[in-house]
């Protein structure tokens, strides 16, 4: 009877111990899903621009580590910064539709030997902020910019975006408006000296065409059309051109609506390099106008991404 006893109490006690390790599984389990989800959060471009948003919107100039992490999973966005060229001439050139403020980069572009460079010489051109009124945010280029940077990082292309604010550049410098390819060609040399891996230059911007002209449907969706423009100013403009074409004609592989072609750009009243003579694969992209909303120059920017993929690569062959 007494050995019956025995045995009973070693299996309770085997039991306990079972029991406390499955619990201390199942504890682990959860709390290891809950960390993968907020540490090594994945973005997609819709949650990215949501971060953006709040990233932008709940903090001035710092952000700790504690804010980061609670906010992957919000629902809200901000953006910013657009438009660009070259050359000190001092053409009469306004800011023209819709503005936006600078928006933060919460990545602070930490790409490794970063290939391709994303600028905004008019970074205060903005999109339609309908969707996002009730945040008082209106979208720009400047975060165009940080999405197309995320599609190609993770086609394996490395990706840097110009952060500095090019509105204070030209307050630093007592600079119009009219300089301001003057101060992203500042930039944009000084890119190129901290990380002589660049090779492609885009400057991103948007056009300010009606809704009809700069937006296109297919597949249900709406997309932003994209207009290439090369300066004929530039002695070597033939070798931007050449990048220009082929990405547009990438481009148009998917949808030849999704393209408004190549505009060449020369002569009085113009800019005519758009900083195109620092590099034959430097071009000037406008993604959309003033009245697309931010979703579909969203819609837009993967397709880009894969155009700019296709002719980097065959560079590189």
């Amino acid at each position: 009877m007494a050995k019956k006893l025995k045995t009973k109490k070693k299996l309770k006690w085997k039991y306990k111990i079972l029991f406390s390790i499955l619990i201390m599984l199942f504890s682990f389990t959860v709390a290891f899903r809950y960390f993968v989800k907020r540490f090594f959060h994945t973005f997609t471009n819709d949650s990215f621009i949501t971060y953006l948003v709040e990233y932008n919107l709940n903090t001035k100039n710092t952000h700790h580590l504690f804010y980061d992490v609670l906010n992957l999973d919000s629902t809200h966005f901000l953006l910013k910064y657009s438009l660009g060229l070259d050359s000190l001439k001092e053409e009469d050139e306004d800011i023209t539709g819709i503005e936006a403020s600078y928006i933060e980069d919460p990545y602070k572009n930490d790409s490794k030997e970063p290939i391709v460079y994303l600028y905004n010489t008019h970074q205060t051109e903005g999109y339609q902020k309908s969707n996002n009124a009730s945040y008082n945010i209106t979208p720009s280029v400047l975060m165009a910019s940080y999405i197309l940077r995320e599609s190609l990082n993770d086609l394996g292309v490395p990706t840097l975006v110009e952060t500095n604010d090019i509105t204070e550049l030209l307050r630093i410098h007592s600079w119009k408006y009219s300089y301001s390819y003057a101060a992203s060609k500042i930039l944009l040399e000084d890119a190129i000296e901290k990380n002589p891996t660049l090779s492609y230059f885009i400057d991103l911007h948007r056009d300010s065409m009606s809704y009809e002209i700069t937006t296109t449907t297919f597949n249900n969706k709406n997309y932003a059309k994209v207009l290439f423009v090369i300066g004929k100013d530039n002695p070597n403009y033939e070798q931007n051109l050449k990048m220009a074409e082929s990405i547009d004609a990438s481009l148009k592989k998917v949808n030849p609506n999704l393209t408004r072609g190549i505009s060449l750009k020369g002569g009085s009243g113009v800019n005519g390099i758009y900083n195109q003579n620092i590099s034959p694969n430097a071009i000037l992209i406008e993604i959309g106008g003033q009245y697309n909303t931010i979703m579909e120059i969203n819609n837009t920017l993967p397709i880009l991404a894969d155009a700019i993929l296709e002719y980097v690569k065959g560079e590189q062959e």
